[in-house]
């Protein structure tokens, strides 16, 4: 497992840092969800008035992905949560590029340090091999393997044994995360002869306009497992030209995503989260 330290402590800071000033005014409240119910119920409010907030709703669903995303979900602006967190630094010193040996992430403060490390480590993990980037590197190429799979992770990566990468999974995440992960069409990942890990490699963008994320405060809820949202800032104004710019960003929009983490013998194991950018 990788190395962590961890901070006292402390109030949010916007990920751009100086760049971005915190939105007192409030900003506009967005979610996606499967279904126009969900949002309704999530939200205590109805599916008409969600429709009436979003008179684009049905230019908002993506047959694709099968999901109406940034629905509109209040008419007031949502004041923007300023709850303590902790900056967990996870560090994996035998991985051989420098950019992916280690990462820093903002937990909820309120969390136990067992689950602070299980979410700073999901954070680390779908930033580096499953998010941004997908799959390890290092990787030897194998021809005529299936889906996108590419070849088997080689010495540098940040697993090289699907045991080892198996053992930091199940420490990290539920199985039914694990499940949905390993069992997509196409995997990112497989097990290989030998116990090999073979690897997809993949990279997507960023959203320009991310701004930061903070937390609600987690809560319990009746089946045992902690929920909460991370609040995703984003700069959706027309005269939103980039960070090259000298002027200051001030956010208008925050959309929400749902964390959660439930309990097994072991601790708390990460069952939800997206990468806010």
């Amino acid at each position: 497992m990788p190395d962590y330290t961890f901070s006292a402590p402390h109030k949010p800071l916007l990920q751009q840092g100086e760049k971005v000033v915190w939105p007192t005014e409030g900003v506009t409240l967005r979610y996606s969800a499967d279904s126009l119910e969900e949002v309704a119920e999530i939200f205590h409010t109805t599916v008409e008035n969600i429709k009436e907030l979003n008179p684009d709703w049905q230019d908002n669903y993506s047959r694709n992905g099968g999901r109406y995303w940034d629905l509109k979900v209040q008419v007031e602006p949502y004041t923007v949560p300023e709850n303590n967190v902790v900056t967990v630094t996870v560090n994996a010193p035998w991985v051989e590029g420098y950019y992916d040996r280690t990462e820093v992430s903002d937990v909820p403060a309120s969390l136990d340090k067992q689950a602070r490390a299980a979410l700073a480590s999901a954070y680390y993990f779908q930033y580096h091999w499953f998010g941004m980037h997908a799959g390890f590197m290092p990787f030897e190429s194998v021809e005529g393997l299936p889906g996108w799979l590419q070849g088997y992770a080689t010495d540098g990566a940040f697993y090289t044994k699907f045991s080892e990468f198996s053992s930091f999974l199940h420490t990290v995440y539920s199985d039914a995360w694990i499940d949905d992960m390993l069992n997509m069409d196409p995997a990112p990942f497989a097990e290989g002869e030998s116990d090999t890990i073979l690897t997809i490699d993949g990279d997507r963008g960023s959203n320009i306009a991310y701004c930061g994320h903070v937390f609600t405060e987690p809560e319990l809820q009746p089946d045992g497992s902690l929920t909460f949202y991370q609040v995703v800032l984003t700069c959706e104004s027309e005269d939103f030209a980039g960070w090259a710019e000298e002027e200051t960003i001030v956010p208008d929009t925050a959309t929400v995503t749902t964390v959660r983490l439930v309990p097994t013998e072991n601790g708390w194991r990460v069952d939800a989260l997206e990468l806010p950018n």
